[in-house]
């Protein structure tokens, strides 16, 4: 590890560590250093690189080799832009954030104070930019705004609680959705709605549906084993569907449970499944087991997403409702 010391050296480190720690947070950053590696994470993104902590008056950044991380007391105008030009990433307390890899785009510069909120975009102030707005854990957010426009003024913490998600991933897609307009002033609601449902509809088949599938089945959607055993059902696709009459079924539960698989005498054989088993990933207040109906983007994106023009048909009354819900 760079730079160990002695003891009180490495308790200096340590407060100065803690400080680059906890801007990173505020822009839902993890760092961890394993030795001469750090490691960043960045939603579901997992990025590595050797690190260097740089000296309290600015270290001499004469070596012609990139690709480190640098973690600075203070990252200066200047420095930040010789950085960028070797290919280095770095961070400071004060919230200078540089990281940029495929898929990935952080760059928050000149932020005087350690005073966290909404990054952003501008020409002169920096940026943070996420070339994947509709990653998985920020479509988990998006997805409890649409369903419940509440949340949108509700604080960042229950938010996050709600979808599951961290504080600043929460956070990101707020700024994110400000950034593009899709935010009313003052957060008192969502713009152009049906423009963010299609786009959040669009990625679902790529992107959260496939992240939250725990199992495919063949069998009769029968449920009465998972409530037995004490889990809750969501329904969503096709056996939510008030237009629909079927055996395709898209369920969402807290976890799979092997045991109401078998009971329920679902084979995870056969050569067309018709039954869709995903994780329920938001947080809502304790109900008794039961059938319940998923969250209204959940039930429209499983229709979407099977291509199926029947599906399509009944998916448009569920669009509607959600529009209705945001246009009170």
């Amino acid at each position: 590890m760079p730079g160990t010391g002695s003891g009180d050296e490495r308790d200096g480190v340590d407060e100065r560590l803690a400080a680059i720690r906890a801007a990173l947070r505020r822009h839902g950053i993890g760092l961890e250093l394993e030795g001469d590696v750090a490691v960043l994470s960045i939603d579901d993104i997992r990025l590595e690189r050797p690190w260097q902590l740089t000296e309290r008056r600015g270290p001499r950044d004469d070596s012609p080799q990139g690709g480190r991380l640098l973690l600075a007391d203070r990252m200066s105008p200047a420095r930040a832009t010789v950085a960028r030009t070797r290919g280095d990433w770095y961070a400071d307390p004060s919230g200078r954030i540089y990281v940029r890899a495929p898929g990935v785009l952080v760059d928050v510069r000149d932020r005087t104070t350690q005073t966290p909120g909404p990054v952003r975009r501008s020409a002169t102030a920096g940026h943070l930019v996420v070339q994947n707005p509709m990653s998985p854990r920020r479509a988990q957010v998006v997805c409890l705004l649409l369903d419940q426009p509440g949340l949108v003024s509700a604080s960042v913490r229950t938010l996050a609680e709600r979808s599951g998600v961290s504080v600043g991933i929460a956070q990101q897609v707020l700024s994110d959705l400000e950034a593009r307009r899709f935010l009313r002033h003052g957060r008192e609601g969502l713009n152009r709605v049906d423009e963010l449902l299609d786009q959040w509809a669009g990625t679902f088949g790529n992107g959260l549906g496939p992240r939250l599938e725990l199992g495919r089945f063949s069998g009769e959607p029968e449920l009465g084993a998972w409530l037995t055993r004490g889990q809750s059902v969501y329904r969503s696709g096709e056996a939510a569907s008030d237009e629909l009459r079927g055996s395709d079924a898209t369920l969402y539960v807290e976890h799979l449970d092997m045991h109401a698989v078998v009971a329920s005498r679902w084979s995870p054989r056969g050569d067309r499944p018709n039954i869709v088993v995903r994780r329920k990933f938001w947080s809502e207040p304790p109900r008794a087991p039961d059938v319940y109906d998923a969250l209204l983007p959940l039930r429209l994106a499983d229709l979407l997403v099977t291509d199926d023009p029947r599906h399509r048909f009944a998916a448009r009354p569920v669009r509607e409702e959600i529009l209705d819900r945001h246009a009170r």
